[in-house]
């Protein structure tokens, strides 16, 4: 009910306000949550722009993340505003058809909202389970606080994990890996791949709006806050498995420097995380806290901790 209340107010507030600065257009807006293709059909290695540099290729298994408090405002009008607060646990791997309809508005200006912004926050208890999301993921979320939880593996014909810092190597053809993140983040001014930033509600239609969330920013070889003009690597996963038993672990990764796996000579720069990078597990929360994009390849670059 609370979330039917608040965007029921918030719709009438922009009819309202449609019919004074919008001469009464108006229009709807539907927002989905939305997976990049990485999250379902993997990384290849290769050379190309998408693949992994290294020869490794990843998969995921498990890629549930959470998602919501949907915004959007108008930088020509500080009181126009759409919001709804509702935080949803999402199974990525799982979606509906066409992505899962996080909120929707109605009776919307036909103008541009040009400031957009969304949280992937820590679960707590009002996080809803989203279609496609079962309880006992909705339940194992909130428990831990997490606001990313990952399952999966990295394998390689050829692979090797070798102990960082040092030529002591093991052949490793698969190394896995299950984390899980309590990184909070708030973006905002999102802007799609091209044109200007926000939406443009259409007179009489619907603007389909979608917040997407990345699955390959930890193998990106610096923490992008723009265009993704970066390598993707895979081999610290490997090089962070210290004990050789097939998986790398959050506390393996806690131990691993990241001078010793993240160095310029392989293309890192750790400039613009928002964490300090000492380790490799900083390493994959700095990346958790770029996860969100928008409308694909587009970017909301204003991120915050929540």
């Amino acid at each position: 009910m609370l979330r039917s209340t608040v965007i029921t107010l918030v719709t009438a507030f922009t009819a309202l306000t449609g019919c004074t600065a919008g001469g009464g257009a108006t229009g709807r807006v539907q927002v989905f949550v939305e997976a990049e293709d990485t999250i379902p059909e993997g990384l290849q290695p290769g050379s190309g722009e998408e693949n992994i540099v290294d020869g490794w290729a990843a998969n995921y298994t498990k890629f549930l993340v959470v998602v919501g408090n949907f915004r959007a405002g108008r930088s020509t009008d500080s009181s126009a505003s759409l919001s709804d607060p509702a935080v949803y646990v999402v199974d990525l791997l799982n979606l509906p058809v066409g992505g899962f309809v996080l909120t929707e508005f109605d009776d919307v200006e036909a103008v541009r909202w040009d400031r957009v912004g969304y949280d992937i926050p820590n679960a707590s208890a009002d996080a809803e389970a989203a279609e496609g999301t079962s309880a006992a993921d909705r339940e194992f979320m909130v428990t831990n606080g997490f606001s990313v939880y990952v399952e999966g593996a990295i394998t390689k014909a050829d692979g090797v994990s070798c102990v960082p810092g040092t030529d002591e190597c093991v052949a490793a053809t698969e190394v896995k890996f299950a984390w899980g993140l309590a990184a909070g983040t708030s973006f905002d001014d999102c802007a799609p791949e091209e044109g200007d930033a926000g939406f443009a509600v259409p007179s009489g239609g619907t603007a389909q709006i979608k917040p997407t969330i990345h699955g390959d920013h930890w193998f990106f070889t610096n923490i992008t806050q723009g265009a993704e003009i970066t390598e993707r690597r895979a081999q610290w996963i490997a090089d962070a498995d210290l004990n050789h038993d097939g998986e790398a672990t959050l506390d393996e990764l806690r131990m691993v420097k990241a001078a010793e796996v993240f160095t310029p000579e392989l293309g890192y720069s750790v400039t613009g995380a928002q964490i300090p990078v000492t380790t490799a597990y900083d390493y994959l929360e700095a990346q958790a806290r770029t996860l969100g994009d928008f409308q694909g390849e587009g970017e909301c670059p204003t991120r915050a901790a929540l």
